[in-house]
């Protein structure tokens, strides 16, 4: 239940999105590279503030661990779902890509992620968008961490092998408020 009241709120608060500070603006410039940034940037305003929230759970997390002083972990939680782009969808949108995914299963949605226009291909890309984020994030030359995590936040299994500290993957899904095996 927890996974639905999540998506619940997420869809409200994207209904009315606050805008970003300058403060916060700045901060984010000198934690991300310039690459990182772009693709940042391409995000709209709802995804862009829920970035920002995810990242400061998670550096409360981290706060008194090895890890709190690396910023690559921060520019993980800040560049995870910057795939949700490539479908352009909004709230609406998303919503009906997202029951359509239950519906029909994941990796089926996911496989639709190769059409090139059309219905399926922009739900396909939004079922894919760890994937998609990861491409797009490599392409723009991110540190390979923020890669990784991006391509395997939503699928725990594949932890491991993103060399990212086990500790580090389950604060970052935590403060996402994804299910933390």
């Amino acid at each position: 239940m927890s996974r639905v009241a999540h998506l619940v709120g997420r869809f409200f608060g994207s209904l009315h999105p606050r805008a970003l500070d300058a403060e916060t603006l700045a901060s984010l410039q000198r934690t991300l590279e310039p690459g990182e940034l772009h693709v940042w940037e391409g995000l709209g305003r709802a995804d862009r503030a829920e970035s920002v929230t995810v990242a400061a759970r998670l550096d409360a997390a981290l706060v008194g661990t090895p890890f709190a002083a690396d910023s690559t972990w921060t520019a993980a939680a800040l560049l995870h779902d910057v795939g949700k782009q490539a479908s352009a969808y909004g709230p609406i949108g998303r919503s009906i890509a997202t029951m359509v995914a239950a519906v029909v299963g994941g990796e089926t949605a996911r496989g639709w992620a190769g059409a090139t226009s059309g219905v399926r291909g922009r739900m396909g890309r939004y079922a894919a968008h760890d994937e998609v984020g990861a491409e797009l994030l490599e392409m723009a030359g991110a540190r390979p961490a923020v890669v990784a995590w991006a391509g395997a936040h939503h699928r725990a299994e594949r932890w491991d092998s993103t060399g990212i500290p086990l500790q580090v993957c389950r604060e970052l899904a935590r403060a996402d408020g994804e299910p933390v095996p």
